[in-house]
């Protein structure tokens, strides 16, 4: 009887084994094609597993984009528990270089499109940061916009980004 269990336990464990050296050997070859394969559990985009081609600048509008936030923004953003320490944000590009946003009456809008509500406190009663007035996107530079949830940390507060953030563009694979 203990030898069946002996053997149900190592089978278990070479399963296991099998399974995390697998797990690692796809891993690295997902690396070395220059791709990164991401799980979002952000409620600010559909949740679901992305690919990013690393390095991938963003040319389009629409466009799902992979970036580090700047280190102002990254401090609230991990200090509020949005995202675990040195998480990059996945987001949709909502503007490139020439278009336009503006803060109007706390609504966001992008090239006179109204992209959603600005809010002054965030879902825990913190205060947001806030822009001001109307911005034109500058050469290098992107506007990230989420419209999946009204509340989504996005550039409705931290404004147009430096493109040299981005760590690469790529799309939904699988979304739940």
């Amino acid at each position: 009887m203990k030898h069946i269990r002996f053997k149900k336990m190592v089978r278990l464990y070479v399963l296991a084994a099998s399974l995390i050296g697998s797990t690692i050997c796809v891993d690295e070859a997902i690396t070395l094609s220059g791709h990164e394969l991401i799980v979002n559990t952000s409620p600010s985009m559909p949740r679901g597993l992305y690919w990013i081609a690393l390095g991938e600048q963003p040319t389009r509008r629409g466009e799902i984009v992979s970036f580090v936030p700047p280190a102002s923004v990254g401090a609230l953003i991990y200090a509020r528990g949005w995202l675990a320490k040195g998480m990059p944000l996945l987001k949709p590009v909502g503007a490139l270089a020439g278009d336009t946003y503006c803060v109007k009456d706390r609504r966001f809008v992008v090239n006179d499109v109204d992209a959603g509500p600005v809010f002054l406190l965030d879902g825990q009663g913190q205060p947001l940061p806030q822009i001001a007035g109307c911005h034109r996107i500058d050469r290098d530079q992107f506007l990230p916009v989420s419209s999946h949830l009204d509340r989504s940390f996005d550039g409705r507060y931290m404004g147009a980004l430096s493109t040299h953030v981005v760590l690469g563009t790529g799309r939904a694979l699988l979304t739940f």
